[in-house]
């Protein structure tokens, strides 16, 4: 069975559905930055209770987040 603690860090799937504790793990991330998120329209799906995060939803988050900084000037790949 897997826990928590064997979960590599770092690596989020989009098909996968992740529990609140598992994903906060995994991303290395506080509590509070998860709920600052949450806040700002990730969305938590809850289920007895207990709430999941799906990956492809953070994945969306991120990618639309205004807080984002894109080098500008680094050349385009050609």
């Amino acid at each position: 069975m897997a826990t928590v603690e064997n979960i590599p860090a770092g690596v989020i799937n989009p098909e996968e559905l992740y529990t609140l504790k598992t994903f906060t793990h995994r991303l290395g991330i506080k509590a509070s930055t998860l709920r600052s998120a949450r806040r700002a329209g990730l969305q938590v799906y809850y289920v007895h209770k207990h709430g999941y995060i799906y990956g492809r939803d953070w994945i969306d988050y991120v990618r639309s987040s205004k807080t984002r900084q894109v080098d500008q000037s680094a050349p385009d790949a050609a």
